[in-house]
Protein backbone atom coordinates (compact mmCIF):
# COMPACT_ATOMS: atom_id res chain seq x y z
CA UNK A 1 0.00 0.00 0.00
CA UNK A 2 1.82 3.26 -1.04
CA UNK A 3 0.49 5.43 1.62
CA UNK A 4 -1.51 5.45 4.81
CA UNK A 5 -5.68 6.48 5.00
CA UNK A 6 -6.25 8.10 8.09
CA UNK A 7 -9.31 9.09 7.31
CA UNK A 8 -10.55 5.86 6.54
CA UNK A 9 -8.91 4.42 9.69
CA UNK A 10 -10.81 7.35 11.44
CA UNK A 11 -13.81 6.18 10.00
CA UNK A 12 -13.42 2.27 10.88
CA UNK A 13 -12.40 2.73 14.25
CA UNK A 14 -14.92 4.90 15.27
CA UNK A 15 -17.88 3.15 13.60
CA UNK A 16 -17.14 -0.60 11.91
CA UNK A 17 -15.84 -1.36 15.56
CA UNK A 18 -15.71 -4.39 16.27
CA UNK A 19 -19.56 -4.74 17.56
CA UNK A 20 -21.20 -2.64 14.72
CA UNK A 21 -23.18 -5.39 13.64
CA UNK A 22 -24.69 -4.97 17.05
CA UNK A 23 -25.52 -1.09 16.41
CA UNK A 24 -26.74 -1.72 12.47
CA UNK A 25 -28.67 -4.54 10.62
CA UNK A 26 -26.66 -3.23 7.17
CA UNK A 27 -23.62 -1.26 6.25
CA UNK A 28 -25.89 1.57 4.73
CA UNK A 29 -27.05 1.84 8.51
CA UNK A 30 -23.90 2.67 9.48
CA UNK A 31 -22.99 5.37 6.51
CA UNK A 32 -26.20 7.24 7.52
CA UNK A 33 -25.05 7.44 10.99
CA UNK A 34 -21.76 8.60 9.53
CA UNK A 35 -23.02 11.04 7.20
CA UNK A 36 -25.47 12.57 10.08
CA UNK A 37 -22.78 12.70 13.20
CA UNK A 38 -19.32 13.35 11.49
CA UNK A 39 -17.46 17.12 10.61
CA UNK A 40 -18.52 17.97 6.84
CA UNK A 41 -14.54 18.07 6.37
CA UNK A 42 -14.02 14.38 7.48
CA UNK A 43 -16.89 13.01 5.17
CA UNK A 44 -15.35 14.35 2.22
CA UNK A 45 -11.35 13.24 3.12
CA UNK A 46 -12.94 9.68 4.10
CA UNK A 47 -14.63 9.90 0.51
CA UNK A 48 -11.61 11.55 -1.12
CA UNK A 49 -9.09 8.62 0.72
CA UNK A 50 -11.46 5.51 -0.38
CA UNK A 51 -11.39 6.87 -3.86
CA UNK A 52 -7.79 6.34 -3.99
CA UNK A 53 -7.75 3.24 -1.77
CA UNK A 54 -9.60 0.54 -3.97
CA UNK A 55 -7.68 2.03 -7.03
CA UNK A 56 -4.15 0.35 -5.10
CA UNK A 57 -2.44 -1.76 -7.40
CA UNK A 58 -1.94 -5.28 -5.87
CA UNK A 59 -4.17 -8.43 -5.57
CA UNK A 60 -7.38 -8.71 -4.12
CA UNK A 61 -5.71 -11.11 -1.84
CA UNK A 62 -3.03 -8.44 -1.07
CA UNK A 63 -5.42 -5.81 -1.11
CA UNK A 64 -7.78 -7.33 2.20
CA UNK A 65 -3.97 -8.15 4.31
CA UNK A 66 -3.48 -4.96 3.77
CA UNK A 67 -6.94 -3.78 5.14
CA UNK A 68 -6.76 -6.24 7.80
CA UNK A 69 -3.33 -5.30 8.91
CA UNK A 70 -3.15 -1.84 8.45
CA UNK A 71 -6.47 -0.34 8.92
CA UNK A 72 -8.51 -2.35 11.75
CA UNK A 73 -11.76 -2.75 9.78
CA UNK A 74 -13.39 -5.62 12.04
CA UNK A 75 -15.99 -7.31 9.29
CA UNK A 76 -14.64 -9.91 6.84
CA UNK A 77 -16.69 -9.55 3.49
CA UNK A 78 -15.44 -12.96 2.20
CA UNK A 79 -18.29 -14.25 4.56
CA UNK A 80 -20.67 -13.15 1.87
CA UNK A 81 -18.56 -14.05 -1.09
CA UNK A 82 -17.46 -10.19 -2.16
CA UNK A 83 -14.08 -9.05 -1.72
CA UNK A 84 -12.36 -6.40 0.41
CA UNK A 85 -12.07 -4.07 -2.53
CA UNK A 86 -15.73 -4.92 -3.62
CA UNK A 87 -17.23 -4.01 -0.50
CA UNK A 88 -15.16 -0.91 0.12
CA UNK A 89 -16.23 0.31 -3.49
CA UNK A 90 -19.82 -0.18 -2.13
CA UNK A 91 -18.69 1.72 1.34
CA UNK A 92 -17.72 4.68 -1.01
CA UNK A 93 -20.72 4.22 -3.27
CA UNK A 94 -22.98 4.49 -0.52
CA UNK A 95 -21.30 7.61 1.14
CA UNK A 96 -21.07 9.57 -2.05
CA UNK A 97 -24.88 9.28 -2.45
CA UNK A 98 -25.64 10.15 1.24
CA UNK A 99 -23.20 12.90 0.60
CA UNK A 100 -24.86 14.38 -2.51
CA UNK A 101 -28.43 14.08 -0.58
CA UNK A 102 -29.60 16.36 2.20
CA UNK A 103 -29.52 14.58 5.55
CA UNK A 104 -33.45 13.77 6.34
CA UNK A 105 -33.69 16.03 10.35
CA UNK A 106 -33.61 13.28 13.18
CA UNK A 107 -35.80 15.62 15.67
CA UNK A 108 -39.57 16.43 14.76
CA UNK A 109 -40.54 19.37 12.70
CA UNK A 110 -42.66 21.83 15.00
CA UNK A 111 -45.87 22.35 12.78
CA UNK A 112 -48.16 23.68 15.73
CA UNK A 113 -49.42 27.54 15.82
CA UNK A 114 -48.87 27.62 11.83
CA UNK A 115 -51.63 28.30 9.78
Amino acid sequence: MRRRYFAVQELFLGYFHPDWQLDADVRLDVVTQFLRAADPTLIDNVISELRELVQEPMSDEEFHQSIDEYYSLYYDPTRENITMRAWLEGLLQELEDGRSKPMESSSPIETRGRG
